[in-house]
């Protein structure tokens, strides 16, 4: 079960430039990285004579035009692990080399709040295919299944900074097919990868068919997770510093082709990136329209472990963004006379509560289901959280980009929706028929950040007979065993985290082995539709895929798992 309580709020204070600095940094941008104006007049014809109507846009005043310049501090609660993906995960939210480094392809820009408005760009892991654009690679032919031709942009150049040694190896030279060979082998073969250990990946066969252009082949039945993580989470770096280091792992080891440069790394203090002036990519869209990117002339991180500390920084102007919880953004917003700039987004990475299905009590559904209904869900969004909560979050938030695969608890059907109607009476009678008319006494195993909400539970649990012990871990620990699958048996609920997004086509909350299938759900029914599914990404595409997702939920939420 899950109410998702950390809403993520970003406050900015430097608006236009922090936007600009998202533009570049999310390497976001319309697909061949040009911009054509088009003829905007139109040819009308009245009684057999033509006439042109000249349509005017609209005057941009200064305001609206973006300006170059200035530099974006922000702040974060640990230090850096990494400069490379070997060694640091390419979705690590404490990394640098969405600024230093590109992938095949990204999201594209124009088609967010600042064009279209069609996707919110508000999570990290989006990878719905109709909403990309090519980053080094310009385009691409999927037609045959299994098999990914990518067309590298030609032009791009090898970032240069001459104060370190590996990016004089790399003398800015031009990204080449080899370089993405070279990458994303490495990716797959070096057992320090991330990439490395995904299953079927190891698999596949990689190689240059000329100067500029890549083709991956894989086994069909592997081919979306293939497409998903070396099209999105490999970021491209050249040979030579890995010939000559082994990684680059250290700040003065990295290269890239992105918008940013790494120029200085104070370990525990700072992390200092200056403009990459060959950088190729323009402003896809809005006032500022075919401007050559970056904006910014510096990005500036400082490695703040403190929350209070961070929080004093930003409100007195030291940094440019901050980040708030539901508990925390009421309080900006008021003390600040609601000027900052902001937005919320519901984090598709969360935490849930699973509970042990390998042993009694919740073996059996339920007991289970009797937990569900024991939960008093709109006083607890209205009291605990202020309103501000999602009680439908797992195994899947919900995501504009995602609608189609999202089912809410008003298309639910009615089984589903009353393990969401607070019910003690039938929870206690549930408990009975499953041979616990006296209730019984379980673990949960937790955080510290999770006591607050597990004690609301422990007192609408004990209006049906349910004794609930919270033990709080030290983070480690609790790491250790939810990664690990190694708390069954000793705790009969664990607060454990799930994958994203960008893995819920491949059913990570609810199949296979991996650490975020929390509950180690092995239902046959599961397996059976991941098979569906994934051939379905594999001929059809996802829009099919995202519907038999959608299906699939009505199953899944029904066996009260989390």
């Amino acid at each position: 079960m899950k109410i998702d309580y950390k809403k993520l709020v970003w406050l900015f204070m430097s608006c236009l430039i922090v936007l600009s600095l998202v533009i570049a940094s999310c390497g976001t941008e319309s697909t061949g990285g040009t911009v054509t104006q088009e003829d905007t007049g139109q040819k009308v014809t009245i009684g057999g004579e033509e006439e042109k109507e000249e349509v005017k846009e609209e005057a941009k005043t200064d305001s609206d035009i973006p300006k170059s310049g200035g530099t974006l501090t922000r702040a974060y609660g640990m230090d850096i692990n990494a400069f490379d993906e070997l060694y640091g995960f390419h979705a690590f939210p404490v990394t640098t080399i969405h600024l230093t480094n590109e992938e095949l392809w990204t999201g594209d820009w124009s088609r967010g709040p600042a064009g279209t408005g069609e996707v919110a760009w508000n999570i990290g892991g989006n990878d719905v295919w109709e909403f990309k654009t090519g980053a080094i690679a310009e385009s691409w032919d999927f037609s045959e299944p299994g098999k990914f031709v990518w067309n590298i942009r030609e032009g791009i150049h090898w970032g240069y900074n001459p104060n370190t040694e590996a990016s004089r190896m790399v003398n800015g030279r031009e990204v080449t097919a080899d370089d993405v060979v070279f990458a994303l082998t490495l990716l797959r073969d070096d057992e320090r990868s991330y990439l490395s250990r995904q299953p079927g990946l190891p698999s596949a066969e990689i190689y240059a068919l000329d100067k500029y252009t890549v083709v991956i082949e894989i086994d069909p039945n592997y081919g979306p997770a293939a497409l998903m993580r070396f099209a999105d989470f490999a970021s491209i770096i050249p040979p030579e510093p890995i010939n000559a280091y082994g990684h680059m792992r250290e700040w003065d080891k990295s290269v890239g082709t992105g918008p940013f440069i790494l120029t200085d790394y104070v370990p525990g203090a700072t992390i200092t990136m200056k403009k990459n002036p060959n950088y190729w990519r323009t402003d896809p869209v809005g006032p500022g329209e075919g401007n050559k990117l970056p904006y910014l002339e510096r990005v500036l991180y400082l490695i703040i472990p403190d929350a209070s500390t961070m929080e004093a920084a930003f409100r007195t102007g030291r940094t440019d963004t901050g980040a708030g919880t539901w508990e925390t953004f009421p309080l900006f917003m008021d003390q600040t006379d609601g000027v900052l700039k902001y937005s919320k987004s519901i984090f598709d990475g969360g935490f849930n509560t699973h509970f042990d299905m390998k042993n009694p009590p919740f073996n059996d559904i339920n007991t289970r289901r009797a937990m569900m209904m024991a939960i008093d869900w709109e006083s607890l969004v209205d009291g605990l959280f202020g309103g501000d909560a999602e009680i439908n979050t797992w195994p899947v938030t919900y995501n504009s980009a995602y609608a189609a695969m999202f089912l809410s608890l008003d298309e639910a059907p009615p089984s589903i929706q009353e393990l969401y109607t607070y019910n003690p009476e039938k929870a206690r009678q549930l408990l009975i028929d499953a041979g616990y008319p006296d209730g019984f006494k379980i673990k949960v195993g937790c955080t510290t950040t999770q006591v607050d909400y597990l004690s609301v539970l422990k007192d609408m649990y004990a209006k049906i007979g349910v004794d609930l012990n919270i033990e709080v871990l030290e983070n480690g620990v609790h790491t250790s065993l939810y990664q690990g699958k190694k708390w069954y048996g000793d705790y009969q609920m664990f607060w454990c985290s799930m994958a994203g997004l960008s893995t819920a086509l491949q059913l990570t909350n609810i199949w296979g082995p991996g650490w975020a299938n929390a509950t180690d759900i092995t239902d046959p029914y599961i397996g059976e539709k991941y098979e569906e599914l994934q051939s379905a990404l594999v001929n059809v595409g996802q829009n099919e895929a995202m519907a038999i997702h959608k299906e699939l939920m009505k199953y899944v939420l029904d066996k009260a798992w989390a």
